[in-house]
C-alpha cells in the first residue's frame, strides 16, 4: 500500500517530534521507540519522492534522537532504511540509473573509504559520511517534478523551526532544558550587564545552527521569487527563523545575512528598479523595528562578539587563523595528504577542527578526492535537471536569485566546515534544486 496524501509525511513528522519531546521530558526510551516505529513505518508506506521528507524534517533534530548521549543518532538508522527502501523501489520498478552517476558515486564512495582505511582512520566515521551522500544519491533519483522543491524547502524549514521552538520552550521546562544542556557545552556571551546564552536550537553549535537557518531562508526566498502570489507565507517564515538566527549571536550569521540582503537587492535591481526599492523599504522597516525594540541588548552583545577581544585578525576570527595555519601546514608538508588526503577520524582531526571547508575538505580527501566529489555532485545535478525537465545546457547565471543559496553556502563555510556535517548533503540537494528550477519559472503543489 502506497499512501497518496501529500500532507501525510508532515502529520507524521509532527506526531513523531512530540514523542521525541516526551523522551526528553521523561527520559524514557519508550517514546524514542515509538518515534522510530512511527517514522520508519510511515517512510515505508509513503510514496518514494516523499520518503526523504522524514530525513529533511529531522536532520535538525539529529543530536537529540538518541537513546543515550554517547550513542548514534536514530537518523543514521532512518537514513539506512531510506536507502534500503529506495533500492527496493528501484528494483521493483526496474528504474534506470545514469551510468555516469553510478560511476562517479562508486568512485567517490570507494575512494573515501579506501583513503581512510589506508591512513588508519575511523571506519565508522567514514561510513557515516558515505551514508549521508548515499541518501543524496537516491533522493535525486526519486525526484520527477520541479514542484518537489517547494515541498522539500518547506518541510526542511518547518523541521528547523520546530527544533527552534522546542528549544525556546525548554528554557521554561527544567527537565527538557537539563536534557539538552547535558549533551553539549552551553555557549554564552558575557556583557557588562549580564550573561546571554547563544541560541542553538537542537544543534550543538550556534554557528552551524545559524548556517542551517541561512540555507532555509535563501531557499524560501527562491521559492517566493518563483511564485510571489502563492508563496507570501514563505516571507513570514523567513522573518521568524531569521529571529532565531540573530539570537545565535553568530558573527558568521550577521555577515552572511548582510551578504544575502545585498545579493538579493542587486538581483532585484538588475531585474527591475521598482522591485529593488520595495525590497529595500521592506528590509529597512524590519531592521528598524528590531532595532527599535532590541537595540541596546543586540548592539552590546554583537559589539562584544565582533570587537570584545580586540581588532586583530586572530580576535575577529575567534582564533580560527591559528587552526587554518595548522591545517594548511599539514596539507602542504605531506605530499600524501595533499594528493590523496588523510581520511576521516585521524588523530590530528580528532583534536583539531579546520573551521573552514576549504582546508578541511582537501585535508580529508586530497586533490583527487575533491575532484571526485565535484564530479559526483555534477553528475547528481545533471540527473536532477533531467528529472525535472531541464534538458538545455543553459550556462550558470551569476546574477540569479536562485544562485544565492549556493553563494551563502560558500561564504559561510569560509569559517565553518559543514562538508563533514550530517546536514551538508541535504543542503546540496536544496541548492541544486534551487539552481535547477531557475530555468523554468512557476511550480505547483505536489
Amino acid at each position: 500500500m502506497i499512501l497518496k496524501n501529500k500532507n501525510f509525511s508532515m502529520l507524521i513528522c509532527i506526531m513523531s517530534s512530540i514523542f521525541v519531546v516526551l523522551k526528553m521530558y521523561t527520559g524514557s526510551n519508550l517514546f524514542l521507540w515509538l518515534f522510530f516505529l512511527l517514522t520508519s513505518t510511515a517512510m515505508l508506506l509513503d510514496k518514494q519522492p516523499h520518503k526523504i521528507d522524514y530525513l529533511l524534517f529531522f536532520i535538525s533534530w539529529v543530536y537529540v534522537i538518541k537513546f543515550d548521549f554517547t550513542g548514534y543518532s536514530l537518523l543514521v538508522v532512518l537514513s539506512f532504511l531510506y536507502i534500503m527502501f529506495s533500492i527496493l523501489t528501484i528494483v521493483l520498478q526496474k528504474q534506470g540509473i545514469s551510468k555516469r552517476l553510478l560511476l562517479t558515486y562508486f568512485l567517490f564512495a570507494f575512494y573515501t573509504v579506501s583513503v581512510t582505511l589506508f591512513s588508519g582512520g575511523n571506519l565508522i566515521a567514514v561510513l557515516g559520511f558515505v551514508l549521508n551522500f548515499s541518501v543524496l544519491f537516491f533522493a535525486v533519483l526519486a525526484i520527477d517534478h520541479k514542484a518537489y522543491f517547494r515541498r522539500y524547502t518547506y518541510i526542511y524549514a518547518l523541521g528547523l523551526l520546530s527544533a527552534a521552538i522546542v528549544r525556546l520552550i525548554s528554557f521554561s521546562v527544567p527537565a527538557i532544558d537539563s536534557y539538552i544542556e547535558s549533551m553539549t557545552i552551553v555557549n554564552t556571551v558575557k556583557t557588562m550587564g549580564s550573561i546571554s546564552t547563544r541560541f542553538t536550537g537542537l544543534d550543538l553549535d550556534p554557528n552551524y545552527f545559524s548556517l542551517q537557518i541561512l540555507i532555509a531562508m535563501a531557499c524560501l526566498l527562491v521559492l517566493f521569487n518563483l511564485d510571489r502570489e502563492k508563496e507570501k507565507k514563505s516571507i513570514v517564515l523567513i522573518i521568524i527563523i531569521a529571529v532565531f538566527g540573530i539570537l545565535t549571536y553568530s558573527k558568521m550569521f550577521i555577515i552572511t545575512l548582510v551578504a544575502l540582503i545585498l545579493m538579493t537587492f542587486i538581483v532585484f535591481f538588475k531585474i527591475k528598479v521598482k522591485t529593488a526599492l520595495k525590497f529595500a523599504t521592506f528590509i529597512i522597516i524590519i531592521c528598524g523595528t528590531v532595532l527599535f525594540f532590541f537595540y541596546e541588548k543586540l548592539f552590546e552583545i554583537y559589539w562584544i562578539r565582533f570587537f570584545g577581544a580586540g581588532t586583530s585578525t586572530y580576535a575577529i576570527t575567534t582564533g580560527r587563523v591559528s587552526t587554518w595555519g595548522m591545517f594548511a601546514s599539514e596539507i602542504l608538508q605531506s605530499t600524501k595528504i595533499f594528493v590523496f588526503g588523510a581520511g576521516f577520524g585521524t588523530p590530528f582531526a580528532k583534536v583539531n577542527m579546520a573551521h573552514t571547508m576549504y582546508l578541511s575538505t582537501p585535508y580529508y580527501l586530497g586533490i583527487i578526492g575533491v575532484l571526485l566529489a565535484l564530479l559526483y555532485i555534477s553528475s547528481l545535478y545533471k540527473v536532477l535537471q533531467r528529472n525535472i525537465g531541464i534538458i538545455s545546457n543553459t550556462s550558470f547565471q551569476i546574477f540569479s536569485l536562485n544562485a544565492i543559496p549556493f553563494y551563502l553556502m560558500l561564504i559561510a563555510n569560509l569559517v565553518l566546515d559543514s562538508f563533514v556535517m550530517d546536514y551538508f548533503p541535504y543542503h546540496i540537494l536544496l541548492i541544486m534544486f534551487a539552481l535547477g528550477v531557475s530555468k523554468s519559472q512557476g511550480i505547483s503543489v505536489r
